[in-house]
């Protein structure tokens, strides 16, 4: 059977000004090389968080990807955990690669700076990152425009309850007011308090957490 023709998009190559901007938003210094390093090494979220002091030779900046970590259901785990080390990639080859001196750097500096154990994660998951974040509301949401036209063909602004309820927009800048005044109706009492939900992890950091 003859298929239809799929034709190929061509991909959308941010601008340095769009990458510096991504670059500088990210959560430290920490978060920066773990990003720089998966953009040289082309690793996929399960081999990157799995990453071990041992699987790079610091002295020549050769790195070896031999294993992967998987999030499962505690149900399906067999000591009940939520991430699986399997000690293959997703290929089931191992693979190796030379790092740019650069990176090499950083990355020692990185493992000396945090007196990091030769199996211990490159990059465990952030103190204090493991439940929600607080969100941050625009400066100016006037400047965000307007919702899409409802089914009553009216609009809102961006960044507002408005937008969020009436608008039914569901843009980061809405969702984000509605989750700062659901917060503050918690604060004040005015709703029934509810945790935040609590990440279960050993160190490895989730894949929707990028």
């Amino acid at each position: 059977m003859k298929t239809p023709t799929v034709p190929v998009r061509p991909r959308t190559i941010i601008t340095p000004g769009q990458f510096d901007t991504l670059y500088q938003a990210l959560s430290g210094a920490t978060a920066r090389l773990m990003v720089e390093t998966a953009i040289e090494s082309g690793l996929r979220w399960g081999e990157l968080s799995e990453l071990r002091v041992r699987d790079l030779d610091l002295l020549t900046g050769i790195l070896t990807v031999s294993r992967a970590v998987i999030e499962v259901n505690p149900k399906f785990h067999p000591d009940g955990g939520r991430f699986q080390v399997k000690d293959y990639p997703k290929d089931k080859e191992y693979r190796r690669l030379k790092l740019s001196v650069q990176i090499a750097r950083k990355l020692r500096a990185h493992v000396t700076g945090h007196a990091l154990g030769r199996d211990d994660l490159l990059f465990p998951i952030p103190a204090g990152r493991t439940g929600a974040t607080a969100p941050t509301l625009a400066s100016a949401p006037g400047g965000l425009g307007l919702t899409e036209p409802n089914d009553k063909g009216r609009q809102y602004r961006h960044g507002t309850l408005s937008g969020y309820a009436a608008g039914k927009c569901r843009c980061w800048h809405c969702k984000a007011a509605y989750a700062a005044y659901r917060a503050r109706r918690r604060a004040a009492g005015k709703d029934d308090p509810r945790r935040s939900r609590s990440r279960d992890t050993d160190g490895h950091i989730p894949a929707d957490w990028f």
